[in-house]
């Protein structure tokens, strides 16, 4: 055998009781870091199984407010599909520019559907423009376009023009190009 395994053996005889308080050292300390390792994980699952209980609490708690909200965007959607128009019902169409004349006490001059352009492919819905035109005092021109912007339809201004009279200083002449959207 080799003679430093002979020392410690010797040692070993001579010494047992050292030997055994520094195996027993060794052994609870493995033992200590083990169990201490083992408490950090089951420290750490305990965290997020506390973590994954509130979320689901906070949503059980919230599913009432989820669901108002849910309504709320349903009825959203519904309103804004109800004021949709229909491209090809030109009467229809043109009937709702009329109303607005008789909600703002002004007559259109012009109102003309244009022709649209193809719809995009990502797009939910077309647009449909209009070329119109009317002539007022100032005070009938603005109350024709709040008429336009608070109509129940979906109207976007794309091109607008106001110009004087040349007879008429109080007469104001308003062109407009809006746009209506429509189902696909």
């Amino acid at each position: 055998m080799n003679a430093a395994l002979q020392q410690f053996l010797a040692f070993v005889r001579r010494n047992p009781t050292i030997v055994a308080s520094i195996s027993i050292i060794v052994i609870m300390g493995a033992a200590t870091f083990y169990l201490w390792h083992r408490q950090q994980d089951l420290t750490y699952e305990h965290d997020e199984i506390r973590h994954n209980g509130e979320d689901m609490l906070q949503a059980l708690t919230s599913h009432a407010r989820v669901n108002t909200e849910i309504d709320t965007v349903k009825a959203a959607l519904d309103r804004i599909d109800k004021n949709l128009i229909n491209e090809g019902d030109l009467a229809e169409n043109l009937g709702y520019f009329y109303q607005i004349e008789t909600a703002s006490h002004m007559r259109f001059t012009q109102v003309t559907q244009l022709s649209s352009q193809p719809q995009a492919a990502d797009s939910a819905y077309k647009a449909v423009p209009f070329s119109l035109r009317a002539s007022g005092s100032y005070r009938q021109i603005m109350r024709l376009l709040r008429e336009l912007e608070t109509g129940p339809r979906l109207l976007r201004i794309r091109t607008y023009s106001l110009a004087g009279s040349d007879g008429d200083a109080d007469l104001v002449s308003l062109e407009l190009t809006v746009e209506l959207l429509a189902r696909p």
